[in-house]
């Protein structure tokens, strides 16, 4: 792209491409979804939780509020604003839930993002000056970008994390990430896991994060947080019987992790989804 910036809105969200940022390190806290895009480079965020680094090709999401900074940035980054009423109102159509969507705060990858991505970028910088194109296309993109966060990115509506994609494109991960799924109460080691994938543990790793974003283990673990969240809304079952039923090696480490992941305790957010 020629361009340093780029900015498109409507009533949906808010569309920005920019390079050359300078660090932004002041606290801030906006009243949208921000989905935030590396695409080029790594950037480096700060929250009240932990902090975030983004490779290439890997998104970030944060809830209306969720307080954080960016610390720095090596190139370029994509980030779009969604408006919060937007996105509830398409995760009203596809799932039977009463709270507003809260997603995990969390690095992740996901092909089919990206290739979205890469077409809107081009898209948006071929067609920017007219007007006519510009306002169809992103009623289009933010309807397409919000259906495609909440098939595959983890939060409090997700009663599984869908990987069909890694069908046909990565076999190999498919087949690890399935027998990861039937299991997952089972304390995994990486070598079990690499066996799987039929490489060594270090290619398995490294193999693993690239695809994906995270680690094999931090994936297992939120799949374990996810498959939790049905118990805790659906059932009587206590903190400590699910930690124990979803594989953690105590409830102490489901807390935390669970904390980190949505900013609340498991009873914090079973209270909330049963108001």
């Amino acid at each position: 792209m020629s361009s340093t910036k780029l900015l498109l809105e409507n009533n949906n969200g808010v569309f920005l491409y920019k390079k050359d940022f300078g660090q932004e390190s002041n606290w801030r806290s906006d009243d949208c979804y921000k989905f935030i895009y590396s695409l080029k480079g790594t950037i480096d965020y700060q929250t009240n939780r932990s902090q975030l680094t983004l490779n290439n090709q890997h998104f970030l999401l944060f809830n209306p509020l969720d307080e954080h900074k960016q610390l720095a940035i090596d190139d370029r980054k994509f980030l779009i604003e969604l408006n919060p009423s937007f996105l509830n109102e398409v995760s009203q159509a596809l799932y039977p839930v009463h709270n507003d969507i809260q997603f995990a705060l969390g690095t992740q990858k996901n092909a089919q993002i990206s290739n979205w991505v890469r077409f809107v970028l081009d898209f948006a910088q071929l067609e920017k000056d007219d007007t006519k194109s510009i306002e169809i296309f992103l009623e289009h993109s933010f309807t397409q970008l919000a259906l495609m966060l909440l098939k595959s990115a983890v939060g409090t509506h997700t009663q599984d994390i869908n990987v069909n994609i890694y069908k046909t494109i990565d076999p190999q991960i498919y087949k690890t990430i399935l027998a990861l799924k039937e299991d997952y109460k089972h304390s995994w080691t990486l070598n079990e896991m690499a066996k799987v994938a039929n490489l060594s543990k270090f290619q398995f790793a490294h193999y693993f994060k690239d695809t994906l974003g995270i680690s094999p283990y931090s994936w297992l673990q939120t799949y374990r947080v996810v498959r939790s969240q049905e118990m805790l809304k659906k059932t009587n079952k206590t903190v400590l019987k699910i930690a124990m039923d979803c594989g953690f090696s105590s409830v102490t480490v489901y807390n935390q992790l669970f904390k980190r992941l949505y900013g609340i305790t498991p009873g914090a957010f079973r209270e909330n989804v049963n108001k």
